[in-house]
């Protein structure tokens, strides 16, 4: 029965020192565990590393004018851009450092500026401007992001509003 016992335990001790640690182990995602053997799918990345590459661009909304109060344009947008030099931006770089570079198709720097992220929103401060874009999904290749145009605008006494979003799909290049 002793023999049993110990045979027991000894099984025992090597089930539980060969068991494996579960975790992510993407070497590029956020939760980077280099202790981890098993992939559990825990996997998260975040938008800084390697070069968004854009695919498309979807531009759904409305733009309405009037001239004197009196309509003289309302439309529906709805269109998907997916030509490469067409599409702005097409390669936008942002690194750890919160500093992001926007290139054109042929790699010539566009612009730059600073980004930040907070919850599901990503802030680009450009040169002229901010623009607040909503993060719709994100992972180690791709990312969605929208974002919304709410203007209005008076230009030769017309009055012009627009309301669109613009859909910008991507994925990364490392």
């Amino acid at each position: 029965m002793k023999k049993f016992i110990y045979i027991f335990f000894a099984v025992s001790i090597l089930s539980v020192s060969c068991t494996k640690e579960e975790g992510c182990t993407d070497s590029f995602a956020t939760n980077f565990n280099i202790d981890a053997e098993n992939d559990d799918g825990s996997c998260e990345f975040g938008v800084a590393g390697g070069s968004w590459i854009t695919q498309s661009i979807a531009t759904n909304g409305s733009m309405s004018v009037t001239f004197g109060g009196f309509p003289v344009l309302d439309s529906t947008i709805n269109y998907t851009e997916t030509n490469p030099d067409s599409l702005d931006p097409y390669k936008l770089t942002m690194t750890e450092n919160g500093m992001y570079t926007q290139e054109d198709v042929a790699n010539n720097p566009v612009e730059g500026g600073t980004w930040s992220v907070s919850g599901n929103q990503l802030t680009l401060n450009t040169p002229d401007t901010i623009l607040v874009l909503t993060v719709n999904s994100i992972d180690r290749d791709n990312i969605s992001l929208s974002l919304n145009l709410i203007e209005s605008t008076s230009e030769m006494g017309m009055e012009i509003d627009y309301n669109i979003t613009q859909t910008v799909n991507s994925i990364r290049e490392w």
